[in-house]
């Protein structure tokens, strides 16, 4: 296969809602009531203050990302856009807390941007967009480990190319697993087996690049029955 390894529009959001987040109520309007309720005796009102503070704090810890261990921290949250990460970081101050390592890695992966693309007032260079890349990569963003497998694959450095976008597919990156994919089907020998089963993960998370080569591999039977009717 000639085909290269897939680009990311990295600046299309690609989550609609953050999973940590639940609606109180189903209704977003309030009502009024007609009667105010009687005031509550001292030994009630002391045990509902109770109970409610005691409800909100652990409503409140359930929704601590700080509190979580940073593996799965990075699972949740790796593959944020900006826009999604500037929605999750203004929720609470734990939230901004946790989500700290990430803005930091969106710094760097935009300036990775900048010197691959020749953007923002400075010169096209890639020795300095993959440092960028693979400092933002260190800091747990999948958006960089895709850029920076991107370039390792256009510099020749194949192997080095499939460890990132190993990582970037192994923490749920549509965009890793789909080019991790391809790496295989190129690879001499091709390993078509794994190749199918990483089409099939990010084909159900909606990429349309993963879509088309797993439909190809179905037509043409490569690493899979073939089977036309499941191709269209």
């Amino acid at each position: 296969m000639k085909e290269k390894t897939w680009r990311r529009k990295s600046d299309r959001p690609h989550f609609t809602a953050f999973s940590s987040i639940r609606k109180r109520n189903n209704s977003s309007t309030f009502t009024r009531t007609s009667k105010l309720p009687n005031h509550p005796s001292s030994s009630s009102s002391s045990s509902s203050s109770s109970s409610s503070s005691s409800s909100s704090s652990s409503s409140s810890s359930s929704l601590d990302l700080s509190a979580l261990p940073y593996d799965v921290l990075v699972r949740i949250t790796a593959s944020f856009t900006l826009p999604n990460l500037r929605a999750a970081s203004v929720v609470c101050r734990a939230w901004r807390d946790a989500l700290k390592p990430l803005r930091e890695a969106m710094a760097f992966f935009m300036w990775g941007k900048r010197f691959k693309h020749g953007r923002g007032g400075v010169k096209v260079n890639l020795t300095k967009a993959l440092d960028s890349f693979l400092k933002a990569a260190a800091r747990g963003s999948t958006l960089a480990m895709v850029d920076a497998g991107l370039i390792y694959w256009e510099m020749g450095s194949r192997d080095e190319a499939i460890v990132w976008y190993t990582r970037a597919a192994e923490l749920g990156d549509p965009a890793g697993q789909c080019n991790l994919a391809i790496s295989f089907l190129q690879a001499d020998p091709p390993n078509t087996k794994e190749a199918i089963e990483w089409l099939y993960k990010a084909s159900a998370a909606g990429h349309a690049r993963a879509q088309y080569q797993l439909a190809l591999c179905l037509h043409q039977g490569q690493g899979v029955e073939q089977s036309l009717e499941d191709a269209v």
